[in-house]
């Protein structure tokens, strides 16, 4: 349980992101980062289930939740293949569309 980890927060609005935010600065063991109005990103140098206990129950107090979990660079690997896959059915939506 040694690798870094990754944990990435939802939020339904910037006020609840911001509550969290100073509920994890009440911490300490990670660095978290804001990545746009309502998603976080909370980064640990060495995984430990007690310090992302209490990060994941800090975003669920803020009326988030959490999007993912795993290694770092793990999440953006995803959505890219799934922007990827979107984007060549759209492809082969739009050449078939074509061909009539």
């Amino acid at each position: 349980m040694a690798k870094a980890w990754e944990i990435r927060g939802l939020f339904g609005n910037e006020f609840a992101m911001e509550q969290a935010v100073e509920e994890l600065k009440k911490h300490k063991g990670f660095e978290w980062a804001v990545l746009d109005r309502r998603n976080l990103s909370v980064k640990f140098v060495e995984r430990d289930a007690e310090t992302e206990g209490s990060v994941k129950r800090a975003i669920e107090m803020c009326h988030g939740y959490v999007e993912h979990e795993g290694p770092p660079g793990q999440y953006d690997r995803i959505k890219q293949k799934e922007q990827d896959r979107k984007r060549k059915k759209d492809e082969e939506k739009r050449k078939r569309r074509e061909k009539r």
